[in-house]
């Protein structure tokens, strides 16, 4: 497995030009300023290094670190102290809790440490962040403005939510602020509410049907696994979660693998068939089947 990830990330690495992109477009560049890194999805720098942290590449690696350097530079927004796209106060998905988490995501992974502006994020979204249930009357004031679609609309986006978990995950403790620990507390109680994956409503369906499909790499949208993975990585064990972790479970191959259920088309690098089993998702349910087959904490 760990020889087969490092040809698959030398692979892409073979990919990268010489400023440290991958899939860079001078006419996205011209006619959508501020989204070169970030289309074509998922082939574009932000989504390959988030394809190549989740592949466990060496956090010291000088080449993902040359494009980290240029995604902290042309995604973050002083007049808003957060990441984004638009230069204007806000563009039509922001402010975007799925974008800043996946940069912190990649920020702390890659050996980041805490400085003003990382903290200026944190601060966002710890003052900012919604994690109503539905029936959100959208203020017209600052950072809402009233919008009714996409990442402040009138429900809390769950996908904003859990890769705000992801990236405060990977802040080391030393460097955890009460802000960071607050937000992150936040997160994870809205995450139990909906029992890692289902809705608080209708208890028996999905939150989405993405949700439950095992899928590699994660990009913005998690599936359950992931977020089980998270939970484990910050010992955080509820029987809120224990419906998930059946799920995951109910799952596996009778040769103790789990198969790609969603595949992640348009990536540098092949990771996998479509309901076939799969190496990366069987490594990291069988570290999250390990973790939750513990005793309980009540």
């Amino acid at each position: 497995m760990k020889d087969d990830n490092k040809k698959l990330i030398e692979k892409i690495f073979s990919k990268q030009d010489k400023l440290g992109r991958w899939a860079y477009d001078k006419k996205i560049k011209r006619t959508r300023p501020g989204y070169e890194h970030y289309i074509p999805a998922y082939k574009a720098t932000l989504w390959t290094l988030i394809t190549l942290a989740d592949l466990k590449c060496s956090p010291n690696d000088s080449r993902a670190k040359k494009a980290l350097k240029i995604l902290l530079r042309d995604f973050y927004k002083p007049k808003t102290g957060i990441f984004g796209w638009s230069d204007n106060t806000y563009g039509t998905h922001e402010p975007s809790p799925c974008l800043n988490g996946n940069l912190l995501y990649l920020y702390f992974y890659f050996g980041g440490k805490t400085t003003k502006k990382i903290l200026n994020v944190i601060k966002f979204f710890h003052k900012y962040q919604r994690f109503d249930d539905g029936n959100f009357k959208t203020p017209m004031e600052f950072p809402y403005f009233g919008k009714r679609e996409r990442c402040y609309s009138s429900h809390t986006c769950y996908w904003g939510v859990t890769k705000l978990f992801k990236g405060l995950s990977f802040i080391p403790l030393s460097q955890r602020t009460t802000e960071s620990q607050e937000l992150m507390r936040k997160c994870i109680d809205f995450i139990l509410k909906h029992e890692v994956c289902f809705s608080s409503r209708k208890k028996n369906k999905p939150l989405h049907k993405m949700i439950i499909c095992l899928t590699f790499p994660n990009m913005y949208s998690s599936d359950f696994l992931e977020i089980l993975w998270l939970l484990a990585r910050e010992d955080i064990k509820d029987k809120r979660g224990q419906r998930a972790v059946k799920l995951l479970k109910s799952k596996q191959n009778t040769d103790g693998t789990w198969n790609l259920e969603r595949l992640i088309s348009n990536t540098i690098g092949s990771f996998g068939k479509k309901d076939k089993p799969n190496p990366f998702i069987t490594e990291r349910a069988r570290e999250v089947i390990e973790y939750y087959s513990k005793p309980l904490r009540w």
